[in-house]
């Protein structure tokens, strides 16, 4: 991705749409960041002008034609053209297939067919020599409607490109679902390899992505909050080397009084630090 582009990325609040919206904005290209939620697209946004990329945050549900028509019709209004488009297919149900309600079906059909067929109608009608990339919900999804579902959007996919030569269409299959851009750094590159010039003449693949596991629940808290619960280390010495720290900050006749209060709620709080972070302890060891 060496040249300036636009590209519009759909449900860009979190997960899969945000990491790879905030790849496009490192990539010099202009991202158009499409969420129902118009405050996360507007984080994320920031977060690629931040980076030193340019972005424009649009309120949008690609799962109702008029609002995937609008957002398509502001990119070209903004920017007058539109290289591609990366839509973010891969809602997930956990719920088994026999105790799946109808309603919960739906919402899955909606979210991830429903969207990919009104990003696909929309971009015949509107684009051309145009590319689009399409991340299907992850392999590890197994029960059979998210099965039909992830297949289904692969075969219209496929009829897409059969039908449609001017433009080239792939799907990207994670091997899991979402955790954070730094572990979900292998479908990002695959995505922005498919949107990239470099890609041209690459159309009607189904790519499987096998990602890293994600991080474990307490690699993500704060070194402190992992201390207290590391069993490892005798709480009791922990405490006393919290208190001892107090203690110092007392005896120095130049302490700052900030540090007095910030040591001061180090040492009672603690105890509310394993409280609070005590149901880490009660996950699956593979997965804390």
């Amino acid at each position: 991705m060496n040249t300036v582009s636009v590209v519009l990325v759909t449900n860009v609040g979190q997960g899969f749409g945000r990491a790879i919206a905030l790849a496009y904005g490192q990539a010099n290209y202009d991202v158009v960041c499409a969420d129902k939620d118009v405050d996360l697209a507007s984080k994320t946004a920031a977060e690629i002008e931040e980076l030193g990329g340019q972005a424009i945050p649009i309120q949008a549900d690609m799962t109702t034609e008029v609002d995937v028509r609008n957002a398509f019709n502001k990119v070209f209004e903004i920017f007058g053209d539109l290289s591609g488009v990366v839509h973010i297919a891969c809602s997930e149900s956990h719920t088994r297939f026999r105790e799946l309600a109808e309603s919960e079906f739906q919402e899955i059909i909606d979210e991830n067919l429903k969207s990919t067929f009104l990003i696909l109608k929309t971009s015949a009608r509107l684009l051309d020599q145009s590319w689009l990339v399409l991340v299907a919900p992850p392999k590890n999804a197994t029960e059979p409607h998210m099965v039909a579902v992830r297949g289904a959007i692969t075969r219209m996919a496929a009829g897409f490109e059969a039908r449609y030569d001017n433009m080239r269409v792939n799907v990207v299959i994670p091997s899991r679902s979402a955790s954070d851009p730094a572990h979900d750094a292998p479908l990002v590159n695959n995505v922005s390899y498919l949107g990239s010039t470099e890609d041209i003449g690459l159309s009607g693949h189904r790519l499987y992505v096998e990602l890293p596991p994600p991080p474990r629940v307490i690699e993500s808290l704060l070194p402190e909050v992992q201390a207290a619960l590391d069993e490892n280390i005798r709480q009791d010495d922990l405490e006393a080397s919290l208190y001892e720290d107090y203690e110092d900050a007392l005896d120095r006749e130049d302490v700052d009084e900030a540090l007095l209060e910030e040591q001061d709620d180090d040492y009672q709080d603690y105890d509310d630090i394993e409280d609070e972070y005590s149901f880490v302890l009660e996950l699956p060891e593979d997965l804390r």
